[in-house]
């Protein structure tokens, strides 16, 4: 798996203290190689105040748009803890760097515009207490990490999300293996969809994932605005979480590192 720094750890009080902390956890991004960075939003959200400088004011504005302050305070906790590694790994500012948004929304590095010696591919997912940030030299990503205390309709969301094959293999199980059994396919077919970058304008319906005995995964999409074959892993997350990534290549090192 790579490395894992999940001991304790001491609060955080200052962004200089984050910014030391990202430092020291920084390793080579190399080729063939997929970082995944995790922290609980706890850790981060207590400096949110004193983050939202490293925000643009397109961010800024978006925090401000946020109804309840943990909500607020968590997405501007995020984003300059994106920036930060971003910034550390392209060596650059992260009030500096400048974004480019696909159809769908999803971000990259604008090279230029943020006066980056690099760029990386990335993709963020997060719930409402854990972020994940998946970080590789070269091709596209997509993570997803859900909370699996989460209410939602389990019947509903089968019939619109699974194939029938898929939902057929769920029919035998219990209420409580049916619903674990579902946001394992879930959280890798929204992990192909974001590594795609259409989001949900192709219905998870269309993305069929066949996983093998090691817990990996094989995702087609019968969709032709999807035509890709992607490979998934289930990945080390928060308790009580949920995480898959997607990529295009199926061997590779992964890294995982906790904040």
């Amino acid at each position: 798996m790579g490395i894992d720094r999940a001991q304790e750890k001491p609060p955080l009080k200052t962004p200089d203290e984050l910014r030391a902390r990202i430092i020291a956890a920084l390793r080579p991004l190399l080729t063939r190689t997929i970082q995944v960075w995790r922290t609980p939003l706890s850790t981060l959200s207590p400096l949110a105040g004193d983050l939202r400088t490293l925000l643009s004011s397109d961010e800024r504005d978006r925090a401000d748009k946020f109804r309840f302050p943990e909500h607020r305070n968590a997405f501007i906790a995020g984003r300059a803890w994106l920036r930060m590694i971003l910034g550390a790994y392209c060596k650059c500012l992260p009030e500096n760097l400048c974004f480019t948004y696909g159809a769908q929304g999803k971000p990259a590095i604008d090279q230029a515009a943020s006066r980056a010696s690099r760029t990386v591919s990335f993709n963020v997912s997060h719930s409402a207490k854990s972020l994940q940030i998946a970080l590789a030299a070269e091709g596209s990503l997509g993570i997803d990490v859900e909370d699996l205390s989460r209410e939602f309709d389990l019947d509903g969301l089968v019939a619109e999300c699974l194939t029938d094959v898929e939902a057929q293999g769920l029919s035998r199980l219990s209420f409580a293996q049916r619903r674990n059994a579902f946001l394992r396919y879930w959280v890798h077919k929204e992990a192909f969809l974001k590594c795609i970058g259409t989001g949900f304008s192709v219905s998870p319906k269309e993305v069929h994932v066949t996983f093998n005995d090691s817990g990996h995964s094989e995702m087609r999409c019968s969709n032709p605005l999807a035509d890709a074959v992607l490979f998934g892993r289930s990945l080390e997350a928060e308790p009580g979480h949920l995480a898959a990534l997607a990529a295009g290549d199926s061997e590779y090192t992964l890294q995982s590192i906790s904040l």
